[in-house]
């Protein structure tokens, strides 16, 4: 029972310190390939960083809270498939976009056994 809801809060913080980073990152342009600002960098700071707030909050009631995990889940998973395409297309290093899309795969996997041990919980 605890441990699921340790699992589902891990998850919560694991996705907010990433967003946080990405909310971050973005706003640097030349570690994210482009020489200067671009407006939908600040489009995606704005909503990483919302995010990672929204994060926190759920944790503060995990189990009440615990929708938030599958949005999540289909945001973590699509920007992991971002990363891929971009390495695929020589955007970023194909390192780097595997990397990234391997951390985006754990934190999927921390965020599903999080959601469905909680369930166990509720």
């Amino acid at each position: 029972m605890k441990e699921g809801i340790l699992w589902l809060r891990a998850g919560y913080w694991l996705a907010a310190i990433a967003d946080f980073g990405v909310a971050g990152l973005v706003l640097v342009p030349e570690r994210m390939g482009v020489a200067g600002y671009v407006y939908p960098m600040g489009l995606m700071s704005s909503v990483a960083f919302s995010w990672a707030v929204l994060l926190v909050m759920a944790d503060r009631r995990p189990l009440e809270r615990r929708w938030i995990v599958p949005p999540t889940i289909l945001v973590v998973a699509l920007l992991g498939v971002a990363a891929l395409h971009a390495g695929w297309t020589g955007l970023i290093p194909t390192a780097r976009a595997a990397a990234t899309a391997l951390f985006a795969a754990f934190l999927v996997g921390v965020l599903t056994v999080g959601y469905r041990r909680s369930a166990l919980a509720a």
